[in-house]
């Protein structure tokens, strides 16, 4: 008889206390033409994900490397050496 080990599916539980941040933004064409891109560009359950990005970085959004992933709010894909030097 074989047995079966049930998985766990999804991502494992985190350790702390989650935040939850509601933000309305509002972008104007032709004054903030690269955040417009920079968001338009990401699938829409990957915008939490995108925006940790590009605030983690500090750097400028035509810099990001955006990478897509099964649940946004695990990962988030940048090389660290590029933006703190």
């Amino acid at each position: 008889m074989t047995v079966k080990i049930a998985r766990k599916r999804g991502p494992k539980k985190k350790e702390g206390v989650r935040r939850r941040y509601d933000i309305r933004l509002y972008l104007w064409e032709g004054e903030d033409d690269d955040l417009i891109a920079f968001l338009e560009d990401l699938p829409g359950r990957q915008r939490p994900a995108g925006l940790k990005l590009a605030l983690r970085s500090g750097g400028a959004l035509s810099d990001l490397q955006f990478t897509a992933f099964e649940d946004e709010e695990d990962e988030i894909d940048y090389d660290m050496d590029d933006y703190l030097s």
